[in-house]
């Protein structure tokens, strides 16, 4: 019966780890598979695999992997207009905002990567997996992102020190309301 639990739990694990939005949760549900199938392995009578897996597939295998993506983050940004594609063009060449916000990010240690879209804000909200989403109209420009973002927070606070002159609108989505950001 506890063999079949711990079997059952695997699945569930590795289905949840292949299935979630997000890349730290999917290395932390591989950690705990990891820590699973070691006991699996005592419940089969090989203690010696057991440590060796806990040890290198639980321990080290997942500090090295969450050590490695704190290094390299990558920031989708999603940048949409309710002006025509032509102007989109235009603004990706001549955005200052963009670049500054861009270096911004590199400074941070992040590397932004900036998306230019015609679709409309509320399917990008709906349909993508963004860091921010920005949309820009004659009268303002509106950045989506996740509330529980806390590099949402540093962002804020440079589009208030270097675009206060802006008409600039910061929403927070809550966490699978609007993006799975």
């Amino acid at each position: 019966m506890t063999e079949n639990i711990f079997l059952i739990t695997l699945i569930v694990l590795a289905v949840v780890a292949l299935n979630t939005k997000k890349l730290r949760r999917a290395v932390v549900y591989l950690g705990v598979f990891s820590l699973v199938s070691s006991f699996v392995y005592l419940l089969y009578g090989a203690p010696d695999v057991a440590i060796a897996e806990a040890i290198i597939g639980s321990t080290i295998t997942t500090v090295l992997y969450l050590v490695a993506l704190r290094k390299y983050q990558v920031f989708s940004i999603y940048y949409t207009s309710s002006l025509n594609d032509q102007d989109i063009q235009q603004r990706k060449n001549n955005s200052t905002f963009l670049n500054n916000l861009e270096a911004f990010l590199i400074k941070r240690e992040m590397e932004p990567q900036i998306i230019y879209s015609t679709n409309p804000i509320e399917t990008i909200l709906n349909q993508e997996n963004f860091d921010l989403a920005i949309h820009h109209s004659d009268q303002d420009i509106r950045v989506y992102g996740c509330a529980e973002d806390y590099q949402l927070d540093a962002v804020e606070e440079y589009l208030l020190a270097y675009h206060g002159d802006l008409n600039i609108h910061l929403i927070r989505c809550a966490e699978g309301e609007d993006n799975e950001a």
